[in-house]
């Protein structure tokens, strides 16, 4: 029979693996989309089945990232994570050295100027385009909407929401974590030419 502290470990780490299998989504949204920018010349013979591919996958993985830092204190998002280990900070072996971990991943995403502005695009978007129909940025409106994300900053909020999930759970368990399943598989469409 397990102890509290037992138990709490196992649910936080059963918690990290539903956060690691957004994480291992998203990441494989990206790289089909960059097995998409790869294939460019074979599927130039399919402009709009490519747009709609391409329009799909960047709707897919913004959702993804807008779910995972929404800014409701009652959803499963990584600021909400980082609080939930900072109260149970008791379940880490390193103590101290967890919770300013924690307390520097709570400052990057208040400070830093990627993450935070990331997380506000996609919070703005989110409340104008993605979940309503602002007449501001509604059909033929949506051209009014400037506030894309660059590349850059969608894979540095990726890369920094795999940190923080990395760190925790390498802080709580020693087996393997999931991992992404994509395999560049685009080409082999292409093999039967």
């Amino acid at each position: 029979m397990m102890n509290q502290k037992d138990e709490m470990t196992k649910n936080l780490l059963e918690e990290l693996d539903d956060y690691f299998m957004q994480l291992v989504y998203l990441k494989d949204l990206l790289s089909v989309q960059k097995d998409i920018e790869r294939s460019t010349e074979k599927l130039q013979y399919a402009p709009n089945f490519t747009l709609i591919v391409e329009c799909a996958l960047s709707d897919s993985y913004m959702l993804v990232l807008m779910k995972l830092y929404d800014k409701s204190e009652k959803a499963k998002t990584i600021p909400n994570l980082i609080k939930k280990c900072k109260k149970n900070i008791n379940l880490f072996p390193f103590k101290s050295d967890t919770l300013a971990k924690l307390d520097e991943y709570e400052t990057k995403i208040l400070e830093d100027e990627f993450i935070s502005h990331a997380i506000k695009t996609l919070m703005s978007r989110r409340d104008s385009y993605y979940a309503h129909n602002d007449k501001k940025y509604f059909g033929k409106n949506l051209v009014n909407d400037t506030s894309n994300l660059k590349m850059y900053h969608i894979e540095f909020l990726v890369s920094f929401t795999e940190d923080v999930l990395d760190y925790l759970f390498s802080q709580l368990a020693s087996e393997k974590r999931r991992t992404t399943k994509y395999n560049q598989d685009l080409s082999n469409l292409f093999k039967h030419d």
